[in-house]
């Protein structure tokens, strides 16, 4: 018998806020990248918008066992008190229902693996960055989880686990999340944005606030 997953989207749904510009911050307060380091990084993104969600060169040469500790604390400090009391309910209700339940965040992987534990979900699908001698490259590995990239990712995780998706639930907020929303049973917009608000009107999808 396949599985029914519940698929949760991360920043502005059972966060609320943005996780790794949360982190991005925290790197710069506990001197982990200097000041003129953050503008340069931020003046570059500013100059090549289509790259800013996949550009992550603000790691390269970071130690990742120092960056791992730091985000430890940060998901301690800024990040865990961020986490939705309704979200959690939510998730929790999932699993006591049986259903497996993924984290399909564009945020990164090693930000986010306290969330992983704490809510007991089975998989964490989010933005992996490649390491070379200990250190960050700055460069992403693999997809980045957003928009279709999020539904690719399911599907073959879905594949390889054996997931019912027709009888699953998703979980979004933004309009890139479209293309996830329209590919499973039961789709939910959370804390939606305009966009997906109005998409979510017209598809009778239900909308809820965490």
């Amino acid at each position: 018998m396949r599985r029914v997953a519940a698929i949760f989207d991360v920043d502005q749904t059972l966060v609320q806020g943005y996780t790794e510009r949360l982190f991005f911050r925290y790197l710069i307060r506990h001197a982990f990248l200097s000041l003129p380091q953050a503008l340069t990084f931020l003046g570059n993104l500013a100059c090549n918008p289509q790259a800013r969600f996949q550009d992550k060169s603000y790691l390269a040469g970071l130690t990742v066992s120092e960056v791992l500790g730091l985000a430890q604390q940060c998901y301690r400090e800024e990040i865990a008190p961020r986490v939705s009391r309704r979200g959690i309910s939510c998730v929790l209700e999932h699993r006591d229902s049986g259903h497996a339940v993924i984290l399909l965040t564009g945020s990164l992987s090693f930000l986010l693996l306290p969330l992983k534990e704490e809510l007991g979900a089975d998989w964490l699908i989010a933005t992996e960055v490649g390491r070379d001698n200990g250190r960050f490259t700055g460069k992403i590995q693999g997809l980045h989880p957003r928009g279709e990239n999020k539904l690719r990712l399911l599907l073959e995780l879905a594949l390889g686990q054996g997931l019912d998706l027709r009888h699953s639930y998703a979980y979004g907020d933004h309009i890139q999340d479209q293309h996830l929303l329209r590919s499973i049973g039961y789709p939910v917009a959370v804390n939606p944005s305009w966009r997906l608000k109005r998409q979510a009107r017209r598809q009778c999808w239900p909308i809820r606030y965490f």
